[in-house]
């Protein structure tokens, strides 16, 4: 419930760059892929600076 309302945020605040970076996020982590979760969090960082 808590991620589903996060991705909401997301999405409603950053449209799809953000849900992009978060699927990033999301697929790296559970990928164990570092490579594809630093990517996400540095476009979500880049989101969240500007």
């Amino acid at each position: 419930m808590c991620a589903y309302a996060f991705e909401q945020l997301v999405q409603w605040r950053y449209g799809a760059a953000g849900m992009l970076a978060l699927g990033f996020v999301t697929l790296g982590h559970k990928s164990r892929n570092t490579t594809c979760t630093v990517i996400g969090l540095t476009a979500l960082a880049v989101l969240l600076a500007q």
